[in-house]
């Protein structure tokens, strides 16, 4: 469980932050000089999405399998785009082997899934830990929640590995080493108002086809947690 040691980044090196995120956060901002935001469903009108990724760049988690396998060191970054369905940690261990033997660092584990109903694991390690699971005090790089559709980049898929029922999934890692980032593109659960930044209006940009495919993602995690 070595890591090449790197130094410290700002949280902000670990996230993506969308258009419309930004675009949302002034709109909020405004709004809120004027003492008149009201946080309800209607907040995400007139917030129109912006998402800046490639749909041939991604990868569905169930081919996860069949990608990897066709290269011979057994390993590839990937992109994903998923829905949260679990968030455990950040959690701080001790490195056991390698050259930061002794050494603590922080792990985050993902479960996560796309809109086929693919579900796989996810582990990130060190600053990107922290980064993700909100440990540092940045308003811009808030800590990813259950219900959240994120765009994942740089993301390492390994090899196989077995679990208790004999099922075999691939590992994924992010780590500062990989240059992993991560993209909130959407919030499903919304508990606060600065959430509104991550609810963009998606029926304004439903022509778009990076738009249909976060749409198809929310609809699936809606669904699959009983939200609709």
């Amino acid at each position: 469980m070595s890591e090449v040691p790197i130094e410290p980044k700002s949280a902000i090196s670990f996230f993506h932050p969308s258009a419309s995120v930004s675009r949302a956060r002034t709109q909020l901002d405004e709004t809120q000089e004027t003492n008149s935001y009201d946080y309800s469903d209607a907040s995400s009108i007139n917030r129109f999405p912006n998402f800046h990724f490639n749909l041939h760049q991604l990868t569905p988690l169930s081919r996860l399998s069949a990608i990897v396998a066709a290269d011979r060191d057994q390993s590839r970054k990937v992109t994903l785009l998923v829905a949260v369905l679990e968030v455990d940690g950040p959690d701080a261990i001790r490195i056991k082997k390698g050259i930061d033997a002794g050494k603590e660092v922080s792990l985050l584990k993902l479960i996560i899934g796309d809109e086929e109903g693919a579900v796989s694991k996810l582990t990130a390690w060190r600053d990107v830990a922290d980064a993700w699971g909100g440990n540092y005090p940045d308003p811009s790089a808030p800590g990813v929640k259950r219900g959240d559709v994120i765009l994942l980049q740089n993301v390492l898929a390994g090899k196989e590995s077995m679990n208790s029922s004999t099922h075999s999934h691939r590992t994924l890692t992010a780590s500062p080493h990989l240059r992993s980032t991560l993209e909130i593109c959407y919030r499903t659960m919304p508990n606060s108002p600065e959430d509104a930044h991550f609810r963009p209006d998606l029926r304004l940009g439903f022509s778009d086809s990076a738009v249909r495919k976060v749409a198809a993602v929310v609809a699936w995690f809606e669904a699959t947690a009983g939200l609709r």
